[in-house]
C-alpha cells in the first residue's frame, strides 16, 4: 500500500494495530518514496540487539550512533525516521522515537514526554534527552534543565510528564514539518503534508489552509 494511504488508514483506525516505528516511518516514506519502512524496523532491531536491556543501555546508543542535528535543525530529513537512522542525526522527537522503540524491543518501558519546546523520554521517575547524547535527569533535575534548553522561565507543569500516545507523537512530528514546508512554500511536499494532516479530524479547521498550499496544483 502507498505509505501515505497506510498512514491515513492507521490514524483513522480507532484501534490501530501498528507500532510507533512503522507509523512514524510512514511519514518519511510519504515524502521520500524510495524509503523502506521494513528497513527502518530491521535497523531498530539491530540497534536493540546491541543494547543492554536498561534505560541506561538504550540511552548509550546516543553516545555511539545518534545525536541531535544542531547544525541544521530545520532540515526536513530530521523528521524522516529512515534518514535519522541512516545519517545518525535527528531532532528531539525523532530521536525519542528511536529510544521508545528500542525500549519496546527490550522490554524497557520508555515513553515519550511532550514538554513545551523540547521532546524527551521518560522511564519511571527518570527522564532523558536523546537530542543531547541521551543525558539522564531525575525529576528534580528536569525542570531547570528544560528551562535552560528552551529559555522558558515558568515552572514546568508536572502533568506534562505523562506518556504521549503514538498518535500524538506523529501529529507533533507533522507540526514540525508544517513549520518547515510552509516556510519553504514548496508545492510538492505541501501536497503530501496536506494529505497526512488531513487524516486527523481535530485538524479540520486547517482545510482552508490546505487550499492555499495547493494553489500551485489548481
Amino acid at each position: 500500500m502507498d505509505p501515505t494511504d497506510r498512514f491515513v488508514e492507521a490514524v483513522r483506525n480507532p484501534t490501530p494495530d501498528i507500532h510507533l516505528d512503522v507509523l512514524t516511518a510512514l511519514i518519511g516514506a510519504s515524502f521520500e518514496r524510495d524509503a523502506d519502512v521494513d528497513e527502518v524496523v530491521a535497523t531498530l532491531d539491530h540497534l536493540a540487539a546491541e543494547c543492554e536491556p536498561t534505560f541506561e543501555g538504550i540511552l548509550g546508543q546516543f553516545h555511539h550512533h545518534l545525536t541531535g542535528n544542531t547544525a541544521d535543525y530545520g532540515d526536513p530529513r530530521n523528521s524522516y525516521l529512515h534518514a535519522v537512522l541512516h545519517r545518525g542525526l535527528g531532532i528531539p522527537i525523532t530521536l525519542s522515537v528511536v529510544a521508545i522503540e528500542l525500549g519496546r524491543r527490550l522490554g524497557v518501558p520508555v515513553h515519550g514526554v511532550g514538554l513545551p519546546g523540547h521532546f524527551m523520554v521518560g522511564c519511571g521517575e527518570r527522564f532523558a534527552d536523546p537530542f543531547h547524547l541521551g543525558r539522564i535527569y531525575s525529576v528534580e533535575e528536569l525542570e531547570p534543565a528544560w528551562q535552560r534548553m528552551t529559555g522558558i522561565r515558568e515552572p514546568l507543569d508536572r502533568r506534562l510528564l505523562g506518556s504521549v500516545t503514538s498518535r500524538g507523537i506523529a501529529l507533533r512530528m507533522l507540526n514540525n514539518l508544517k513549520a518547515t514546508f510552509v516556510a519553504m512554500d514548496d508545492p510538492v511536499p505541501l501536497r503530501t503534508l496536506a494529505r497526512l494532516r488531513g487524516a486527523f479530524p481535530e485538524l479540520a479547521h486547517e482545510h482552508a489552509e490546505y487550499a492555499r498550499w495547493l494553489r500551485h496544483w489548481n
